[in-house]
């Protein structure tokens, strides 16, 4: 579960002190080490087997050789707004107004695009919708804790590490919180971690090497799709035997012992 944030953290640091922490055989060695997580079951919603609304996004490939579409959602939406964007390669999302967004009037999921004249699409990676579902899932919070240590043959190279990789991960927290999420789907379940928060709790040393222990806090998301017969209005109720009454669908007959 923590792979995305311990590999995060790991090119952060490659990619922003090159000459202390990149290259093949680097003069300072980074890796981490004490992984594990804590899951809070007081987290878990009570109502998490029963369908019921909820937020989805989805994202979809862009394609600058036809960017107008058409487009398909992955999941039929539920009456209400829906919300389009287009997300950028600097991960940047810019909306649409309505009259650019025109949707299939057979097909809830379908629609194509109409941007308006002048709309830049240079930089645009993919399609981000915000709309409304009927599903099953649940939300844990969940403690994930690691340890980075950071190990050199020169005492004074590690020691500059130590202090500039605590100002390069503090500087871009929320750079790592966003790499640090992930997505998986596999038949009719999934999973998605959001990382809310990343915290530096307290530090280590010896002559040669450090230890920097983290604390994040991650939200799990779990999601079932729903069976055919899930989720469906009742539509009418009454008792087995009696005659269907028109325009009357709750029709139970009341017995009564005196």
């Amino acid at each position: 579960m923590y792979d995305r944030l311990n590999e995060a953290v790991k090119a952060l640091l490659a990619g922003a002190l090159p000459s202390l922490f990149g290259g093949d055989d680097p003069p300072v060695k980074v890796g981490t080490t004490d992984n594990r997580f804590t899951l809070d079951p007081g987290s878990a919603d009570a109502s998490a087997s029963e369908p019921r609304p909820d937020d989805r996004a989805d994202e979809l490939d862009f394609n600058p050789e036809n960017p107008v579409g058409p487009y398909q959602l992955l999941t039929v939406p539920e009456p209400g707004p829906r919300r389009v964007r287009l997300t950028t390669k600097h991960k940047d999302h810019v909306p649409l107004r309505d009259n650019e967004v025109v949707w299939d009037k057979t097909d809830p999921r379908a629609f194509t695009l109409q941007p308006r004249p002048g709309r830049d699409l240079s930089d645009v990676v993919g399609v981000q919708v915000l709309y409304s579902v009927t599903a099953v899932y649940l939300k844990l919070k969940m403690s994930h804790t690691f340890a980075l240590w950071l190990e050199s043959t020169s005492a004074q190279k590690v020691q500059q590490a130590e202090s500039l990789a605590v100002a390069v991960i503090s500087l871009n927290r929320q750079w790592l919180m966003t790499e640090g999420a992930y997505e998986f789907e596999e038949g009719d379940y999934g999973v998605a971690a959001t990382v809310k928060s990343l915290k530096l709790v307290q530090g280590t040393a010896s002559p040669k090497k450090r230890t920097l222990d983290f604390n994040a806090e991650i939200e799990l998301k779990a999601t079932r799709a729903m069976s055919e017969d899930e989720g469906r209005p009742i539509l009418r109720i009454r008792t087995e035997g009696l005659p269907e009454g028109a325009g009357r669908p709750v029709d139970i007959r009341i017995d009564v012992e005196a």
